[in-house]
């Protein structure tokens, strides 16, 4: 072969190399959804402030944001304040999607990226849905796993599927959408120094109450009373943590005050004062194996102006309100006497 010829077959197996190239980036972008660098829910760019209902529903039901004249709530919680930075930055997360890479269309390859539908065994996904003002829908969508690390982006992504679409995505940017309740409330329900209590009795329907007392606010030993002889107190630090148990008091859940029974005698009533005259009594009780709360305040006789300001604006903020808390502050407040000592050795 002369080396004319090699070099026109050269010549001749370049192009056909270049044309092979150009034939599948033209077949790729033939291919290639039109969605993808585009806002998932571009309606909600320009009217992320209509919004007035936000839905989660997962396994573990259904949760109903409400924005109001007042701010945002939670319906299922009858109305109870929810922290605004978290429903807002939820609606702005949704905003922010970009489509960035279709995934599967086969529904038996959805449990891979947790985008069955919320109520099919062992789905963890989450079905989302925003409503506008006048009812209409903004976004919805069923949210599945996140991923952290997204190539070619500053940010992470999220899997999801739209409604009625067997379309799966991988998106840029990210949402929460927790089906949780203390998620989105306001935590804090109120906050008082350990260092001010002089004096906790836990009182149960039957057996010997528990009594903590400590001699100054100075001091750091809260000392549990009528321990009998041969016996000692279990765990040194019990007294202390039941003391100082009203530590930045947070919630768990919470609904209208009368929503849940406290039967008198499956009660446990715990009062607690503080050096200045504040007396502060909390009646706990157990339903469907979850602990509950109310409280009342009021100062005592030689009180102090503070201590009666305070019992005034803690009764008002407490007054309508029932509270749903972690099992620790319940088992605090909860204390028996027997279950706080044990024989000495």
């Amino acid at each position: 072969m002369s080396p004319k010829t090699i070099v026109i077959l050269a010549a001749l197996a370049v192009c056909m190399v270049i044309a092979a190239g150009s034939a599948l980036t033209l077949d790729r972008g033939a291919h290639q959804d039109s969605r993808i660098g585009t806002a998932v829910f571009a309606k909600l760019t320009d009217r992320a402030n209509d919004v007035a209902l936000i839905t989660v529903e997962s396994k573990l039901g259904k949760l109903s944001l409400e924005r109001g004249a007042s701010g945002w709530t939670l319906r299922e919680s009858d109305s109870y304040p929810v922290l605004p930075v978290k429903a807002n930055g939820a609606v702005l997360d949704l905003a922010s999607l970009r489509f960035h890479e279709a995934k599967t269309k086969q529904p038996e390859k959805y449990s891979k990226l947790n985008l069955l539908d919320f109520n099919a065994p062992g789905s963890g996904s989450r079905r989302v849905k925003v409503t506008g003002k006048n009812g209409e829908i903004l976004a919805d969508l069923i949210v599945g796993n996140s991923k952290f690390n997204l190539p070619g982006t500053k940010t992470g992504g999220v899997y999801l599927r739209l409604p009625g679409d067997d379309q799966t995505w991988l998106a840029q940017g990210g949402v929460g959408f927790s089906g949780v309740a203390s998620d989105w409330l306001v935590p804090a329900v109120f906050h008082i120094a350990g260092a001010r209590i002089k004096r906790v009795e836990i009182q149960h329907s039957a057996g010997q109450p528990v009594l903590i007392t400590k001699s100054n606010p100075k001091t750091l030993v809260y000392t549990l009373e009528n321990v009998p002889p041969g016996f000692k107190v279990k765990f040194g630090d019990e007294p202390k943590l039941i003391a100082t148990n009203l530590e930045a008091f947070e919630l768990e859940d919470v609904r209208g005050a009368g929503a849940i029974p406290f039967p008198p005698t499956k009660l446990t009533r715990t009062v607690f004062e503080t050096f200045n005259g504040l007396q502060i009594s909390a009646e706990t009780a157990n339903q469907h194996g979850k602990n509950w709360t109310r409280f009342t305040f009021k100062p005592l006789p030689g009180s102090n102006d503070a201590a009666k300001s305070e019992a005034r604006d803690l009764s008002e903020r407490t007054k309508n309100w029932v509270y749903r808390i972690a099992d620790f502050r319940a088992a605090r407040l909860t204390k028996t006497f027997k279950g706080l000592i044990q024989p000495a050795r």
